[in-house]
């Protein structure tokens, strides 16, 4: 009964629709994955495929034991992989344009060489896919991207990962884990990166590298070890980047920096870089070599940054380094060493900005600067940006033609915005303690300076540099000449000089004052007289100079210099409370031109003696404005006054004891002194005095300007003197005494030219009495006494003008031929018509 009651129905059919959907389902897959397959291995391409099986509702496909070897246009592939699995995707997400959304994705033994060989340009598709797992294990991938020049090697590589998005959307990233043995990036520029060791997890929100080895070419080889990366905050990353510490345990190697004229100009392809921020980076052991166009750079030390950012520009927070050594070296001449520099920085910004950075504290306990030849080397650098100060201890410099030192430099009011922006920044002041320095001259001698305290007013440190204001307290100078012996010394100086440039411009200089306690010019083994300037002071604004004393010191006795024939001269001169006024120093500092207005001297004194028996060969011997001339500059001096006290003249006998005669009470005046080449004559000098302590005298002389400057001209006259006062002194200068005889006067007017000195002399004496001692003179041999000599020379029909005639011999003085024009004037006067005037020169001494 039941089965006659069963009827059917044709809507039963409809029961087996899903049946049949399934079924169909299921086939059109297959054949979808099995026509794919075959697509797969057509062109010589192959794929296979161990076994794989898939299911509908929810739809997944797993594959095992695949391998692969593809090559399709800018394509190619090789490998194997082991497992294959993608589960449950979302029907409904294949309609309409939300992403695709699979559940899992699975990959396990991947081994695989994947290679771009160029790039698809008409690929204008898109994507939006969402997993929401992926897990890759035991994966070996070879990366090869030919058309960037770019590989990237996998070795071992495991991930796990939920909730990733196609097009990146890394905030939906839930949880992430990475672990590789090692993985490698190359590009063709030659740079290799490998790291080993790697490991990732969002739990821990760290990664961890052991091991990261950078090369490029021979010349780069940058290895870092113990990298951990702690705080990756997943949901930060769509934005920025965020990191809470990246250590470093040791940073090391060379690097070999391309040159900026290696790198393509022609690029104009632009990046925009994910911001990224990390709240402590850590590098406790760097030993890094840099080299490039630049130079060469070393560094071992420590780094510590805190809170940087890196987006547009870099900003850190607090950036510690801590230097065991550090070296650059630009190979262009500058070389830097620091040691064991400790620096704090706070707020740094790069590109540098000086209005937002923080504060800088520096301590540098040793550091050395090599520059064009010169070294310098200094302990304890300490630096304090918030006080604008830096010091620096035991400062040394060492070169070719400058050494130095100093205990201390310190310098205040360091603005040091104003340096990193460009602007003028003068420092406030500049001080040194305890310098000195050693300065090489081109001759081959050398200053030494000590100078216990120099002070520095608002130095500009820029181009032109310069210093508002400089001061010198109590320095000593010394100067060696070539054969190593000091020929010069200058002590207690000061020096306060507003305005100083640099480079120097004399034009630029402003006002200034020197004291000088002494200065003192040494002379040679050869000729060893001093010159000695007490209490110098010069003002620029007063354009004056005063001294207490200019003193001419012979360092040995007379007896001593004739018997070492070392001059037939012994002179010493004195000038006290001597007055310089109108000093123009500009030309004088440019090595044009000495300009005084006046000099004065309170008290002149000067003790010659001579050896007339002495013949030495010299060279020849300059006229007054010869000697001038040899300075080098043109020297102007409206007038000039000298007040002496004593003026000594005397020869010595056979014992060596000077027989001298003096003039006392004078005065001497210089009128319009002018060195320059003129056809007139310059300078009007002119002597008044006291003979012996009786007699009055005045001269004159006026030197000649022309091209050779050996010409002058001499007047001058002498009042009542009684002969026989200077009898000591014609013993020994003419082997002959005056009994008795009485000058009237005596007066003169001569001219030398050429050498050659002609005039006239007037000499009125009576009752003259010459008696010849010790053989007498050459002249006088042979001739009667009275009959040659005669015993006065009164106005009237005797009187006789004497004729000047000399021959003067260049290698001798002007006060030679002044004194021998004279003598020829007074022999010719005294002596009869037989004795002829080249006579009269032929026996001169």
């Amino acid at each position: 009964m039941s089965a006659s009651s069963f009827r059917f129905r044709w809507w039963y059919l409809l029961l087996l629709l899903p049946v049949a959907l399934y079924l169909g389902a299921r086939w059109y897959v297959g054949h979808r994955i099995d026509r794919a397959i075959s697509q797969a291995n057509e062109d010589g391409n192959e794929l296979k495929i161990g076994e794989y099986s898939y299911g509908l509702f929810p739809l997944r496909v797993e594959a095992h034991r695949i391998s692969f070897d593809q090559d399709r246009k800018n394509f190619s592939a090789r490998g194997r992989l082991t497992v294959l699995e993608a589960d449950r995707l979302h029907l409904f997400s294949l309609i309409g344009s939300d992403p695709i959304h699979l559940e899992l994705i699975r990959l396990q033994g991947l081994d695989a060489e994947i290679r771009r060989t160029g790039t698809n340009n008409t690929d204008s598709s898109s994507l939006a896919l969402q997993v929401s797992e992926i897990e890759l294990d035991s994966i070996f991938l070879n990366l090869t991207d030919e058309a960037n020049g770019t590989e990237v090697q996998l070795t071992n590589f495991a991930l796990s990962l939920q909730a990733f998005r196609i097009p990146f959307q890394p905030a939906g990233i839930q949880s992430l884990r990475i672990t590789a043995d090692s993985t490698l990036y190359a590009n063709g520029d030659g740079l290799e990166v490998t790291a080993t060791g790697i490991g990732y997890g969002t739990g821990s929100e760290s990664v961890a590298i052991a091991n990261l080895l950078l090369r490029r070419g021979e010349g780069t080889t940058i290895q870092a070890e113990n990298i951990l990366l702690a705080g990756l905050n997943a949901e930060d990353l769509e934005e920025v980047i965020s990191i809470d510490s990246l250590s470093i345990g040791h940073l090391g190697g060379a690097a070999q920096v391309k040159s900026q004229s290696d790198t393509s100009s022609g690029s104009t392809r632009s990046t925009q870089t994910t911001p990224l921020r990390i709240k402590q980076i850590t590098l406790p052991s760097i030993d890094l070599a840099i080299s490039s166009d630049f130079g060469n750079t070393e560094y071992a030390g420590s780094l510590t940054a805190r809170e940087t950012h890196y987006g547009d520009s870099l900003s850190i927070g607090t950036l510690e380094v801590n230097t065991d050594s550090a070296s650059f070296d630009n190979l262009k001449g500058l070389a830097v060493g620091l040691q064991r520099m400790d620096l704090e920085q706070r707020d740094l910004r790069i590109p540098l900005s000086a209005g937002a950075m923080g504060r800088t504290v520096l301590d540098l306990p040793q550091f050395s600067v090599k520059l064009d030849g010169q070294t310098i080397r200094g302990e304890q650098l300490k630096y304090r940006s918030e006080a604008g100060e830096a010091t620096v201890a035991n400062l040394n410099l060492r070169g070719d033609k400058v050494n130095g030192r100093t205990d201390q430099l310190r310098v205040t009011g360091i603005d040091r915005s104003a340096l990193i922006d460009g602007r003028p920044a003068p420092l406030r002041t500049v001080s040194l303690e305890g310098a000195a320095v050693k300065i090489a001259t081109s001759d081959g001698g050398h200053y030494e300076l000590s100078v216990p305290e120099v002070n520095l007013e608002e130095v500009a440190v820029r181009k032109p540099i310069s210093a508002g204001r400089a001061r010198v307290e109590n320095a000593t100078f010394e100067r060696y000449g070539s054969d190593g012996r000091k020929d010069m010394r200058g002590e207690g100086i000061y020096v306060d000089q507003r305005s100083i440039p640099l480079p120097f411009d004399a034009d630029k200089l402003g006002e200034g004052n020197v004291r000088l306690r002494q200065l003192r010019m040494i002379g040679k083994p050869s000729l060893p007289v001093d010159y000695l300037f007490d209490r110098v002071v010069y003002d620029s604004r007063a354009q004056s100079v005063n001294m207490d004393s200019l003193r001419r010191r012979t360092q040995v006795e007379p007896e001593e210099l004739f018997e070492r024939e070392l001059a037939k001269s012994w002179m010493d001169f004195s000038f006290d409370s001597v007055r310089l006024k109108g000093v123009r120093r500009n030309p004088l500092l440019k090595g044009e031109l000495i300009y005084l207005d006046s000099l004065r001297a309170a008290d002149f004194r000067l003790m010659v003696v001579e050896d007339l028996s002495l013949n030495l060969d010299r060279d020849k011997r300059p006229m007054p404005i010869q000697a001038l001339r040899g300075l080098g500059m043109r020297i102007v001096m409206n007038g000039a006054r000298f007040r002496s006290t004593n003026i000594a003249y005397g020869v010595v006998d056979s014992i060596m004891e000077p027989k001298t005669i003096h003039f006392t009470e004078g005065t001497v005046t210089i009128d319009k002194l002018d060195t320059e080449v003129s056809q007139e004559d310059s300078v009007l000098a002119k002597i008044d005095a006291t003979f012996e302590e009786t007699t009055p005298l005045h001269a004159e002389f006026r030197l000649s300007r022309r091209e050779g400057g050996r010409g002058y001209s001499a007047r001058g006259k002498m009042g009542e003197y009684d002969l026989s006062r200077v009898n000591p002194l014609m013993r020994v200068a003419a082997g002959a005494v005056i009994e008795e005889g009485v000058i009237e006067e005596l007066s003169y007017d001569s001219r030398m030219e050429h050498d050659t000195i002609r005039g006239t002399l007037t000499l009125l004496y009576r009752n003259l009495d010459l008696k010849m001692v010790d053989g007498g003179l050459a002249w006088l041999k042979n001739l009667l006494s009275g009959v040659v000599v005669k015993n006065s020379n009164s106005r009237g029909e005797d009187f006789r003008q004497g004729q000047i005639f000399h021959a003067h011999i260049p290698e001798k003085s002007f006060f030679n031929s002044y004194w021998k024009g004279l003598v020829s004037g007074m022999k010719s006067t005294a002596l009869s018509d037989i004795a002829l005037p080249d006579e009269l020169e032929g026996n001169d001494d």
